[in-house]
């Protein structure tokens, strides 16, 4: 006989378009977790009859409900919907993070790039914008806008069509990908100026290119921004005459080194690159090698050939070096830190938008700049109240639970030294349904996967953590939060089950233990100051979370020694509260990748 085992239960999740409305159609997603207590409940009565035998006359069934918690690691893209539903709120941009690498994807016209192994049509749109990396072509290597996607069955293939053609047909490699990036709000766009007259601003040269996007709800004060495009400092490696075997350049990014030595013969650990006939070849030929050690990870630089120049970008920005005695050397030059990276809005008009960040001036250059942002609303108007379908599948035994209308009603997150990052909802939903068969796995749904991101930890994916804007000195040990909307069940005569879940305040509280080294914070909680905390997380992959509580009052502060040989800690917690400036109380910034394009 078999029986049900946890590690082969799915989990699958259909927004509903009506609370407690098993919607006909739909794509259904797959949900990462690590455990689940959803499960249906009822309410019972016993009768108070008197009998004289002393038993009980009967027991009614009042009330039928369902509920109870997922947790989860995590991971980008796995629960920005169910992050919605908690904050009654939506995100400024739709992104998914979905990513399909490896040698898979290619090139296969300069605007075009094609998957192999399946129907992928479901996780691309056209319109939405995506970023193709890990490609030795530098161009290869960008921020493109989807206009078309279509599937070829007889080959198996999805090919993705792009609005522009500055691709080149290549091979997949096992370190190629393509991953949605519709966090784009400006793509390549060279009227967008950084630091005009040295003010801390992007302005459009009088195009007023932000206006649309004001008007779409996409820019807010307060939010963040990451821009990306300029800064990096260039340098070139130019030949006079074909390289000859034993000519050497040496390329460090200020991290990694690397030799490269023309001929077959090369020196222990240097890289073999083939001279050529003709000086353009010998130029052609170090580009490619160049690239090849960026696409295995050697070294983080990209690099370009023109009529026997070989022009090399450092994707590390600055602090990269370049070395020959058999070619001529241009050093590397014009990097700049601030003209790349985050900065948060301050004021923002149709043509101007201002941030709290020094940047540096930039003119004339393809700007990209992302943001994908979630806010509870401000106002009660904008606030949208979302419910899911959720199947449980216990594959082995044939049997599939379907629990519907099922509200976010809960959310916490905890983040400790050398763990994992972890968190958990809590749902309040109507009824629950026990099958045979599959129903949000199959059609007439469209089944698709979750995001295949990477798990955060506290050890390597946690920023700095900041008060009022600043890092703060003193060490953490742990940070935890949590809100909750306070939902309710609204039951009714006629009725088992809710006709309705009642949504409350949004509430937000969470601690911070560190370790005890001043007096600041105590001296808030002493204050009843006002302040605010922001951290970011950002995977292997560049992926990139960035929570922010706008305004929250210090309700306790315990610092005091817990026994021998043990460090003093202080234990504090905090309640958040509506920001006057932004108007909310929890803001998360999103974006896909921020490592550096090769693109240049």
């Amino acid at each position: 006989m078999q029986f049900a085992e946890s590690n082969s239960v799915s989990i699958r999740t259909l927004l509903e378009n009506e609370w407690g409305s098993i919607p006909s159609t739909g794509v259904t997603r797959a949900r990462r977790f690590t455990s689940s207590s959803i499960g249906a409940s009822k309410e019972t009565s016993e009768s108070e009859e008197i009998r004289d035998d002393g038993q009980v006359e009967d027991i009614s069934e009042v009330g039928k409900a369902t509920g109870g918690d997922i947790n989860f690691e995590f991971a980008a893209g796995t629960v920005d919907e169910e992050l919605s539903a908690v904050t009654r709120g939506a995100w400024s941009r739709p992104m998914t993070f979905d990513t399909f690498y490896g040698s898979i994807v290619s090139f296969t016209a300069t605007d075009e790039v094609t998957i192999s192994g399946g129907d992928l049509t479901p996780y691309f749109t056209a319109g939405r914008r995506v970023l193709t990396s890990g490609f030795k072509t530098p161009t290869n290597n960008n921020y493109f806008q989807i206009s078309a996607v279509a599937f070829d069955s007889p080959t198996n293939t999805t090919t993705i069509t792009f609005t522009d053609t500055t691709g080149t047909v290549e091979a997949g490699n096992d370190n190629g990908r393509i991953s949605d990036a519709n966090d784009v709000l400006f793509l390549n766009n060279t009227n967008l100026r950084l630091g005009t007259a040295g003010e801390r601003a992007i302005d459009s040269n009088s195009t007023n290119a932000f206006a649309s996007s004001i008007a779409a709800g996409q820019l807010f004060i307060g939010q963040r921004l990451f821009v990306e495009g300029a800064g990096f400092e260039e340098g070139s490696v130019e030949f006079a005459a074909p390289a000859e075997a034993g000519d050497k350049v040496v390329i460090s990014d200020g991290k990694r080194s690397v030799t490269f030595e023309f001929g077959t013969a090369v020196t222990f650990g240097a890289v073999a690159v083939a001279p050529g006939s003709a000086l353009d070849d010998s130029a052609a030929n170090l580009a490619a090698a160049i690239n090849e050690q960026r696409v295995y990870g050697k070294l983080s630089v990209s690099a370009k050939a023109s009529t026997g120049t070989v022009t090399i970008r450092n994707l590390r920005v600055t602090g990269g070096s370049i070395s020959s005695a058999d070619a001529t050397v241009s050093a590397f030059s014009g990097g700049d830190e601030t003209a790349r990276g985050f900065f948060t809005i301050t004021g923002l008009t149709s043509d101007k938008v201002t941030v709290a960040e020094d940047i540096a001036t930039v003119t004339g250059a393809p700007i990209t700049i992302k943001s994908s942002m979630l806010r509870n609303p401000g106002n009660a108007a904008d606030m949208v109240y979302r419910s899911f379908t959720v199947e449980e599948a216990y594959a082995t035994v044939n049997q599939y639970f379907v629990r519907d209308g099922l509200r976010v009603g809960t959310f916490s997150m905890e983040t400790s030294a050398q763990s994992k990052i972890t968190g958990s909802f809590g749902y309040t939903g109507r009824a629950s349904d026990i099958r045979q068969s599959p129903l949000l796995g199959a059609a007439p749904y469209t089944p698709v996967n979750a995001a295949q991101t990477r798990i955060t930890n506290a050890s390597t994916n946690v920023g700095a953590i900041r008060k009022d804007g600043s890092e703060l000195a003193t060490a953490v040990q742990s940070i935890s939060f949590s809100a909750e909307v306070n939902l309710r069940a609204q039951t009714a005569v006629g009725s088992e089950y809710a006709r309705g879940i009642g949504s409350g305040r949004l509430n937000v509280s969470g601690g911070i233990t560190a370790y005890f080294q001043d007096g600041i914070l105590f001296q808030h909680f002493l204050d009843h100051d006002t302040v605010s905390f922001d951290w970011p997380y950002t995977d292997v992959d560049g992926n990139t979370y960035h929570f922010t509580i706008p305004a929250a009052v210090i309700t306790s502060d315990t610092v005091a020694p817990g026994g021998i040989d043990q460090d003093v800690t202080e234990n504090m917690e905090w309640q958040a509260k509506r920001d006057p400036s932004t108007n909310c109380t929890l803001q998360i910034d999103r974006f896909s990748s921020i490592h550096p394009i090769a693109a240049f």
